[in-house]
């Protein structure tokens, strides 16, 4: 399993930091080559010099908005230019807004949609024909908010449970050439919950924890995990399907 990706090449949205770089990390780790995709120019750059890199991986940035076409078209004509193939699609990229419906403007919904589910469908669009060359596969993220109602997560919800119903036509469609699966992620130990978590004063950051059958919050790295299972040949007969990592948050 140390290398079960040597010889690959993966792109990965959302690279800069959380869970798309524990992805980005993971993947390199076990010797895929890493086309990283991300806003912020100096993050991106920054995180794609800390990936483990052996004889043979090339790892590449890609600067921009995984919702533009352009983006997407570059990220995979980027692998191909450098690595001769593209063979993993981890669409991680994604934006966290909270608002109750009556305090979410026109404005945040939409870009809510973008960075969700346009940018998800605007990289499978473009890496389809690529991923179906290779036999590849697609890992999309989702969240347990897509099934599981949040108030103040209807916005972000309503763009998950799309990325979900997304993710089984996609499946449908790319069968048998490319595999297409999900990972609906539950609360996790990212950067941005570490410093909420240091700045909460009212306790529910801990109260959610202890609310979870395994008391406690999931790791990047354990994020990370599903999205490289769902990828590899030990899911090859996955496709279609959502893989709940939660820490037993929600029980189907």
């Amino acid at each position: 399993m140390q290398l079960e990706f040597a010889g690959k090449v993966a792109v990965v949205t959302g690279a800069s930091r959380g869970i798309g770089l524990g992805v980005a990390r993971l993947f390199a780790a076990r010797g895929a080559s890493i086309i990283a995709v991300a806003r912020d120019r100096i993050a991106l750059e920054s995180a794609v010099q800390s990936l483990p890199q052996e004889q043979g991986q090339s790892h590449r940035v890609v600067v921009g908005d995984a919702n533009g076409t352009d983006t997407a078209e570059h990220a995979v004509a980027t692998a191909v230019d450098v690595c001769g193939r593209l063979d993993i699609l981890a669409n991680i990229a994604g934006w966290y807004p909270t608002a109750l419906v009556e305090q979410t403007s026109d404005a945040d919904f939409e870009q809510t949609m973008a960075a969700n589910i346009g940018a998800t469908f605007r990289m499978c669009r473009a890496a389809a024909g690529e991923l179906g060359r290779s036999g590849g596969a697609i890992v999309n993220m989702s969240s347990t908010a897509a099934r599981f109602p949040t108030p103040g997560l209807a916005a972000y919800s309503a763009s998950k449970a799309a990325v979900e119903a997304f993710t089984r036509s996609l499946a449908a469609e790319l069968a048998p050439a490319v595999r297409v699966n999900a990972v609906a992620a539950g609360p996790t130990l990212t950067e941005s919950v570490r410093d909420l978590i240091a700045s909460d004063t009212t306790g529910a950051v801990r109260a959610v924890t202890q609310s979870l059958p395994l008391g406690r919050l999931a790791q990047v790295d354990e994020i990370a995990e599903a999205v490289l299972f769902l990828a590899s040949p030990r899911a090859a007969v996955f496709t279609g399907q959502v893989l709940y990592a939660n820490c037993g948050g929600h029980m189907a």
